[in-house]
């Protein structure tokens, strides 16, 4: 959600991405709120698994269940071509005929038909190019339909001209009466996700996925999520301490703000908690820990 914290205000994202660990056995599905960060769920399947696998009945959990707390809400689904698939989308569009306000930009690989439909894309930006400016964007849009695909879906176009050639990007989305740069600058939003597993996999070490079978490692990776959850807690509430804090990357947090030496001594009534003088972030972790410190009913 926005600020606001109403329901019925601005716009809620969901960004749907895979991440590709250093073990071949696994390969991770992770859906993150693209606004917050915040990681809503893990699955993990085997490392054969195609990129989509499972992403529909995912997808169908949480958006219902998020229209069934917030009726007027919106979702917006990014993922990358990974997950342009044909029952992906129809999902969507089902889900968004009952419940409305469902949407989605999905990256779509490149082939030769798509290519030949954006020829005039293509070569305006090829014009622009040889006017003499060194790099060009330019952007379109028109209808296209797979041939698994049901009907013709609005798919944009990104055609980029540079001294290392030609290098088309095509978005397909349900969004309709946006400009083309719009939607492909909104759908390119995505990979902030991956700095989240970014987050997840080397600060939180969710790669370590080494026990002797899937359901053990399946709850390692839990155990990673719930240390993800907690992490981007204290992150979010140091950040209202120390702004700079907000946007740090969880193991440089973990070393600035929790890894610091301390003399712990413990009387009759308290424990006592001695930060060195020269810690740089003392008052941030005093308040961190006034602020998040349980206190008994």
């Amino acid at each position: 959600m926005d600020s606001t914290d109403d329901p019925t205000h601005g716009q809620q994202q969901l960004s749907l991405f895979h991440g590709f660990y250093d073990t071949h056995m696994y390969h991770p599905l992770l859906v993150f709120d693209g606004t917050t960060g915040q990681l809503v769920t893990a699955i993990l399947r085997p490392g054969t698994a195609h990129a989509a696998r499972g992403a529909a009945g995912v997808l169908r959990r949480l958006i219902v269940a998020l229209k069934q707390r917030f009726p007027n809400v919106r979702v917006v689904v990014r993922g990358d071509s990974g997950f342009a698939m044909p029952r992906v989308m129809r999902m969507l569009e089902e889900l968004n005929e009952q419940l409305g306000d469902i949407d989605y930009l999905l990256g779509l690989a490149r082939n030769p038909v798509l290519q030949r439909r954006g020829e005039a894309v293509m070569a305006a930006a090829n014009e622009q190019y040889a006017q003499g400016r060194p790099y060009v964007r330019h952007f379109g849009a028109f209808s296209y339909a797979a041939e698994s695909w049901p009907h013709e879906r609005h798919v944009v176009m990104k055609a980029e001209v540079s001294a290392k050639g030609e290098n088309p990007r095509f978005v397909v989305t349900s969004l309709q009466g946006f400009p083309p740069e719009l939607l492909y600058d909104a759908y390119c939003e995505r990979g902030q996700c991956e700095n989240y597993i970014k987050d997840l996999k080397n600060a939180l070490l969710a790669d370590r996925l080494s026990c002797s079978s899937f359901w053990a490692n399946f709850l390692r990776l839990l155990l990673h999520a719930a240390a993800y959850v907690l992490m981007h807690a204290l992150r979010t509430e140091a950040g209202r301490q120390a702004p700079a804090l907000a946007t740090m990357q969880m193991d440089t947090l973990r070393l600035s703000l929790l890894k610091v030496a301390a003399h712990v001594t413990r009387s009759a009534r308290r424990l006592w908690v001695r930060l060195p003088t020269s810690f740089p972030l003392a008052a941030v972790f005093m308040a961190l820990a006034g602020s998040l410190s349980w206190v008994p009913s």
